[in-house]
């Protein structure tokens, strides 16, 4: 499901920065970047430092089996990452 809001919903700090990509890039920035800078007190900083403690934290798995599995199980959802 695409959330239409994450394309065009940005305050506009963060469009800004959207925006600097997209000049620097010459493309669309990737929907993770739009999703993290939709609602930055939610999916920025929080999700980001948890996503950091679920890859790189204390585990019986290495940081790139971690990768390993998300990489699977986002080819499953047919999602690019």
């Amino acid at each position: 499901m695409r959330l239409g809001i994450v394309e065009s919903g940005h305050e506009p700090r963060e469009a800004a920065v959207l925006e600097l990509v997209r000049s620097a890039s010459g493309r669309e920035p990737v929907d993770v970047l739009k999703t993290l800078h939709y609602r930055p007190e939610i999916f920025g900083r929080p999700f980001s430092d948890a996503l950091d403690l679920a890859m790189r934290g204390e585990s019986d798995w290495s940081a790139a089996e971690r990768e390993l599995f998300a990489a699977y199980v986002s080819s499953l959802n047919q999602c690019p990452f």
